[in-house]
């Protein structure tokens, strides 16, 4: 028989779990941003978001304003109004549910994590509907692409200090020139073919 306590624990352990029953990828980067950085406004998270040089991640109101809405109706974030704001402005802060959500999250490891949706390999999947001429062209500008996203990617990195964003960043930057050598190659077997 359970006491009153191992019954309260999963009470909680329910709760959190179905708070955080399917969170999108961008959900819970939102959720974790909010964690580490609370109390945040959802502007600082919008702002902090349309920073970052990933093209996944959308800093846009219309994006980031209803996830915290979902959050905040899910019990993973609580609001909390700024005293004397004229635009009742609000800080968000996670929930105990909320932070564990989050870390469960970070410390998860994915099929999504470890194989990605690429839209370059995609593409290259139907090279068949282009003329070999506007495949190279392509892969041409996808190469040049990528070394202005690898410019960008660094330029992020000189602009925020810390360790983790620095590990983040070399995981970028080493995926940014393995693609680049990867069109390289693909560039190789097109012209040889």
């Amino acid at each position: 028989m359970k006491t009153e306590s191992a019954t309260q624990e999963d009470s909680i352990a329910a709760s959190e779990t179905e708070g955080a029953a399917a969170l999108t990828e961008l959900e819970a980067h939102v959720l974790a941003q909010i964690a580490v950085h609370q109390p945040i406004s959802a502007y600082d998270v919008m702002k902090a978001l349309a920073r970052s040089p990933v093209s996944s991640l959308s800093g846009s109101t219309g994006a980031i304003y209803p996830i915290v809405k979902r959050l905040r109706d899910r019990g993973l974030v609580e609001a909390t109004p700024v005293k004397d704001s004229p635009r009742r402005a609000e800080v968000l802060s996670a929930t105990r549910t909320g932070r564990a959500a989050a870390a469960r999250w970070v410390g998860r490891v994915s099929d999504a994590d470890l194989l990605p949706h690429d839209p370059l390999r995609s593409k290259i999947l139907f090279f068949a509907l282009l003329t070999k001429p506007e495949q190279m062209r392509f892969l041409l500008e996808a190469s040049r692409a990528l070394e202005d996203k690898l410019e960008q990617i660094e330029s992020f990195a000189r602009a925020h200090e810390g360790l983790n964003v620095e590990l983040a960043t070399a995981g970028a930057v080493v995926g940014i020139k393995a693609r680049h050598r990867w069109l390289s190659d693909v560039m190789l077997e097109i012209s040889q073919s």
